[in-house]
């Protein structure tokens, strides 16, 4: 008999351990299989939601985006995007034009990498940069940003001397800003070549000094259609109206549009407090005589 077992070899047990052993270790690898696929169930359960929390926050986000452009940024417009995918998270890019005189013109790129375990990480791919010079004038993408004055302000210099200094032939973004706010229909009836209006948002408006508000963070609306006069404008002022609406709905330190809703409401209108407009040199310069413009911005330059 072997001393380390009490069963003989050669006894009538032997089938039956080896056969026992054998069942235990099926049993074992069958356990450990189970567990080992219930565990990779789970894991790929919490990714697949993961996931789809990532693409819902996405959604969400980009609609944000998407109305916050129709009704912020003076002249800036949503061009289109791009979405690449990784396993665990996704990177949007989104590129901003300028309409000058019909030339697309890139603004800037905002890239969003949005992330199965995080929240939504914006990165601009150029920021707006000050002049050593002039502290009221900032630029972006090696271009002027605009610039509004504060209706009721006294006249203070301004770029109508840069302007008359420049060629006739080149095509320029100017911001216009009037003495007095006015309803839509005056505004298009005086400028009827507008492409964006300004509406002043009281308690919001990115200033860089007393009474400037930053172009590039100002509130207003694209006037889609200037040649159907009056009809155009006002689908475009209730566009403005529903973008607002719509924002006013999610978080307010994302959009800061409660004030401009809570000015329209009180002033029972959209009044417009300045416009952008863009062509040749020689053809704005007749518009910055008018009574009623108080201060004149000038933007991108376009040499022709």
């Amino acid at each position: 008999m072997d001393k380390d077992s009490i069963f003989n070899k050669n006894d009538g047990f032997q089938p039956l351990i080896k056969k026992a052993k054998r069942k235990s270790l099926k049993k074992t690898i069958i356990i450990s299989t189970i567990v080992t696929i219930g565990v990779l169930l789970v894991i790929g359960f919490i990714f697949i939601i993961a996931h789809y929390q990532m693409q819902r926050s996405m959604s969400e986000y980009l609609s944000v985006k998407r109305d916050q452009s129709e009704v912020y940024g003076a002249n800036i417009g949503y061009d289109k995007s791009t979405t690449s995918y990784n396993l665990d998270s996704s990177i949007n890019q989104d590129q901003y034009v300028k309409d000058v005189a019909g030339i697309s013109y890139t603004w800037y790129n905002e890239q969003t990498w949005f992330k199965i375990y995080d929240s939504p990480t914006t990165i601009y791919n150029n920021e707006i940069t000050a002049s050593s010079n002039n502290e009221q004038q900032y630029y972006r993408n090696g271009q002027r940003v605009v610039n509004f004055y504060l209706p009721g302000g006294k006249k203070t210099e301004d770029d109508r001397g840069f302007l008359k200094s420049l060629p006739l032939s080149n095509i320029v973004e100017l911001a216009i800003s009037f003495k007095e706010e006015m309803s839509t229909h005056q505004m298009i009836n005086q400028f009827p070549t507008a492409q964006w209006a300004w509406v002043q948002n009281p308690d919001a408006d990115i200033s860089i000094m007393p009474r400037y508000v930053i172009g590039d963070y100002a509130y207003g609306f694209t006037i889609t259609a200037p040649k159907k006069g009056i009809e155009g404008l006002e689908k475009d002022v209730e566009n403005f109206r529903v973008r607002l609406s719509n924002l006013s709905k999610e978080d307010e330190k994302d959009t800061h549009v409660k004030p401009v809703l809570k000015s329209i409401r009180q002033k029972g209108a959209v009044l417009v407090s300045g416009v952008i407009v863009t062509g040749k040199v020689q053809d704005l310069l007749p518009l910055i005589k008018k009574d009623s413009v108080n201060h004149v911005s000038v933007g991108v330059i376009i040499p022709y």
